[in-house]
This record gives C-alpha cells, structure tokens and sequence, in this order.
C-alpha cells in the first residue's frame, strides 16, 4: 500500500471523535459534592471513604468520557480476566501483520513490534498494511491500533461473526448475528455511516474487490452475492451446494468460491474433493484439498481454470491468506489449539 494510502487512513481515524471534556468534569462535581462530610468527627473513616470515592470517580471520568464519545459500551458486572495464549504468535516474512482468535481470545503481532494478546473476542480483521485491527468484542465492533489503544467502538446490537476491510480503507464489512439470523453491514472505516446491506446472509467473512466498490458475501440460502456498492446491485452466483468462503483476486474483478466439496472460479467448477481453504497465492487462485492424515495438497489454477500446480502443504494449514500458505507452524499455533480466525497483512 502506498504511503498516500496510509495518510488516508490515518486521517480517516484521526476524524474520530474526541472524548467529552464536560462529561468528566460532571462527575468529579457531583461526586465531590456528594462526599460532603456530615461531622468532623470519624475522621479515619471519612479518609476511606474519600479513598474509596476518589478512585470511583477516576473510573466514573475515564468511562464517562469515552462513553459520550461513543468509544465505549459501558455494562456492570463480572468481566472476564483476560487469558493470554500460549505464546505470542509469529510473523510470516515478508508480512505487516498477523492477527488470530486462538481458542476465543485475540492474538496480534505487527512489523513494527506492536502485539495484543488474551483479549476475548469474535472475529477479527486488519486494515490495509497493518495498521489497525478490527475486531468483535462483546456486542460491538471495535478499531483498535496494534498495541491495543482503542480509537472507535460502533454498538453492533449483536455478536459479531466476520469482519474485512476494504482494500482503500474506507468502509469495512461485517457480518453480525441478529436474533436467528446473521446481517451484512458495511460502516465507513471512521467507525460512522453504518448501513445494512443483507438481512439474510451466512457467518461467512466478506471478501472485498480490489477496487474497493464491490464485495462478495455468502446470502442466506447458501448463495454466492456479488454486491456493487456503486449501483446497489446484487449478482447471485453459485450451484445447489452451499458455499462456504469467497475470495476476491488482489487485482481485477474474478471471484473464486468454494463449497464444501468443490472450488469455482468465477462460474466454473475447476477442483473437487474435500475443500479445506481458498486463496490467492502469487497472483493464482488456489485451494488446498484434505487428504486425511498427510498434510493438504495445495493446487493453483490459471486464468482458465486449469491446474497449474500442485504441492504438499509444509503443515497443517489455518488459512490461505495474504498470499501466503498460513500453517500452524508458520504462524506459531500449538497444535491443541482452535484456530476460529486469522488475517495477514
């Protein structure tokens, strides 16, 4: 991505808005006021109070603030202590970024040293080179930088299942679960101009066109949708089998999909058998097929959907991904562990 791209981006989130100076000040008064001794005796156990009172109102002035900026979904009650895994994961050479839900808790390492590791969460993604994570936290979905730091939360009213970002980084989509049914979203990449876009789709991440005016997403009977946000039309593709991942190519307009037992390219079926993950490496589709105990078989295509290559995958595989071959041992997953979502930048 360019550095005119990361600028972009950069000043996108820096719209985000500011926390509410009054709401903090507020607080601090009506506490203070509130802590208005009755006597002048008791002075020990009026020290406690004041003690006890000071550090609620800190806590009161920082989630008042970010509350009124939006930035925080403030709930009481038991919160989880946050269970790191195992071990920080790896970064793939040549990669900005590697983010992962290991066994439900968040894992990211960036290039430029930043991780976050045991935060409790349900999908995650990577905004273009890395730059911030989005992720579904509680009921919303939330952009974080790498090291953490919240920049904006959008109150998702529901679990939030799949998330992409968009190759421009202006819009992300997101897919949330509603009631008995899950919804496609797209909200601009400022956490603002939320909008729904399907009210009946499968829990299956969006893929984004690489300009960035289109996105693929799985509807709710098991169809491949082809959405043009420019003229807000939908192209339904795909068989009787459900699909069940959609990957766009890094450049041009071709859409590859797989169902449990078969790949399709564009409309075409070019592989069967049983379908563990799809992807672009260098430029080709690609898919690796299982094949019980001995590791993936990896198969490329070209442009017409012929086989082009195929080879052993070095381990077990986790994703085809950011035009790499994501493997446990690539990205540092123990082998116990549940691998529920991973993106590489």
């Amino acid at each position: 991505m360019s550095s005119e791209l990361e600028r972009r981006l950069e000043g996108l989130l820096a719209e985000a808005p500011e926390p509410d100076q009054g709401a903090g000040e507020e607080a601090l008064h009506r506490a203070l006021r509130a802590l208005q001794p009755a006597a002048r005796s008791h002075r020990g156990l009026r020290t406690a109070v004041l003690a006890f009172a000071a550090a609620a109102v800190l806590l009161a002035i920082a989630a008042g603030s970010l509350a009124a900026a939006g930035a925080l979904h403030v709930s009481f009650g038991a919160k989880p202590k946050p269970r790191p895994v195992s071990r920080p994961l790896s970064l793939p050479r040549g990669a900005h970024g590697v983010a992962a839900l290991v066994d439900g808790r968040l894992s990211v390492v960036t290039k430029d040293g930043s991780r976050l590791q045991g935060l409790p969460a349900t999908a995650v993604t990577l905004s273009p080179h890395s730059l911030f994570v989005a992720a579904g936290i509680g009921r919303s979905l939330v952009a974080m930088a790498p090291d953490g730091r919240r920049i904006w939360s959008h109150r998702a009213h529901g679990q939030v299942v799949a998330i992409a970002w968009a190759p421009d980084a202006i819009r992300i989509a997101y897919v949330v679960r509603a009631g008995h049914r899950y919804a496609l979203h797209v909200i601009w990449g400022i956490g603002t101009h939320d909008r729904t876009i399907d009210r009946s789709v499968r829990a299956v991440r969006p893929s984004w066109r690489a300009d960035s005016l289109a996105l693929a997403y799985v509807g709710g009977g098991g169809k491949a949708v082809a959405y043009d946000l420019e003229h807000d039309k939908h192209d339904v593709l795909g068989g009787a089998a459900p699909i069940t991942s959609v990957a766009y190519a890094p450049r041009g307009k071709t859409l590859l999909a797989a169902t449990p037992g078969s790949v399709l390219l564009g409309r075409k079926t070019v592989a069967t058998g049983e379908i563990e993950a799809i992807g672009w490496l260098h430029g080709r589709p690609a898919a690796a097929l299982e094949q019980g105990v001995r590791p993936p078989l990896v198969r490329t295509f070209g442009a017409t959907g012929r086989p082009a290559r195929s080879f052993r995958a070095p381990g077990p595989i986790v994703g085809l991904t950011g035009g790499l071959i994501a493997t446990r041992n690539l990205i540092g997953v123990r082998p116990t562990a549940s691998v529920e979502d991973l993106a590489i930048g």
